[in-house]
């Protein structure tokens, strides 16, 4: 047995990172968009607005309606939950203008498209179709990323159960493991 000891933030990039080992395993290529190295740099690349923040600008949390002098918080006007609410965000630096999502997406979706075609040549098929895979049962799909997705489920599940405000009908509620070794997948968070 093996131990590491990472912080919860590095559990979590491992578990994505499993995640996509697994999705590229059964053929899902079109994950590599949702690489956050790309998708950060098309939504910048296509950002509405430069700089700080103005009245009236559009950010990824509703439209900017007043600024601090000091640029320590922004509030904004958007839509959560039951309706129409203005809130406060002191996480000035984490906060995003909006990006033109019809070039934004018209680029994912390209991708996609061209994807298909190395995809189904490492399958040799040309009779699949963009939205196509294999899933992770298929006796095709490598043993190591059955593994990997057991690891993920547990990591994930472990996430679930420190949330005081998990949701027993999401797919991390519970876990189904598959492969051969699985029994000895052991993952605990501190509290």
């Amino acid at each position: 047995m093996a131990t590491l000891v990472v912080t919860d933030n590095q559990l979590r990039l491992i578990q994505q990172s499993l995640e996509f080992y697994t999705k590229i395993g059964i053929g899902r290529f079109d994950v590599i968009k949702d690489h956050p190295t790309f998708q950060n740099h098309l939504y910048k690349e296509f950002a509405l607005e430069l700089g700080r923040f103005n009245i009236g600008d559009n950010t990824d949390r509703g439209k900017v309606v007043e600024v601090d002098p000091k640029y320590r918080w922004i509030k904004t006007q958007g839509t959560w939950g039951m309706g129409e609410e203005i809130r406060k965000h002191i996480d000035v630096d984490n906060i995003k203008h909006s990006t033109d999502y019809g070039r934004f997406h018209s680029i994912r979706e390209s991708v996609d498209g061209m994807l298909v075609a190395p995809r189904n040549l490492l399958y040799n098929t040309n009779s699949l179709g963009q939205n196509s895979s294999w899933g992770i049962f298929n006796p095709k799909v490598d043993e190591s990323c059955r593994e990997a997705h057991d690891l993920t489920q547990v990591i994930r599940h472990e996430f679930w159960k420190k949330d005081e405000d998990r949701n027993n009908a999401t797919v991390d509620s519970s876990v189904h493991l598959q492969s051969k070794d699985s029994n000895k997948i052991k993952v605990t968070l501190d509290t």
